[in-house]
């Protein structure tokens, strides 16, 4: 993607803090220089919050984390697949690591989503 925006995740949730990403391109569309994209100080570079997100980095690191996306993969395939048998409501059912889609053939409104759920 040409912009990628993190948050909560850095930090694994302990601590507010996030970072928009670009590729080189956009950068230096946005500075002349490729300098800083300043998406909004309030929480940057806040060396508290850095430092949390380091050691958040750097557990998530250590553990089997492929191993638990695979899992998580595997269990979405498995109970997101029979609503592809909705057809005439259900476009397309996808799953890509740890996300899951179901995407609808039409928006639902309030009324909707009370039924499907």
């Amino acid at each position: 993607p040409d912009i990628l925006c993190l948050g909560k995740a850095l930090t694994g949730g302990y601590m507010p803090l996030g970072a928009t990403l670009t590729n080189d391109k956009l950068a230096h569309g946005i500075s002349d220089t490729g300098g800083v994209f300043m998406h909004g100080p309030t929480f940057m570079a806040n060396p508290l919050a850095c430092s949390v997100s380091l050691a958040s980095v750097n557990l998530l690191m250590q553990s089997p984390w492929q191993a638990r996306v695979r899992n998580v993969e595997r269990s979405l395939i498995e109970h997101l697949s029979p609503l592809a048998r909705l057809g005439s409501t259900v476009k397309e059912v996808r799953v890509l690591g740890a996300i899951g889609v179901c995407e609808m053939h039409e928006g639902l409104d309030r009324d909707g989503m009370a039924m499907v759920q």
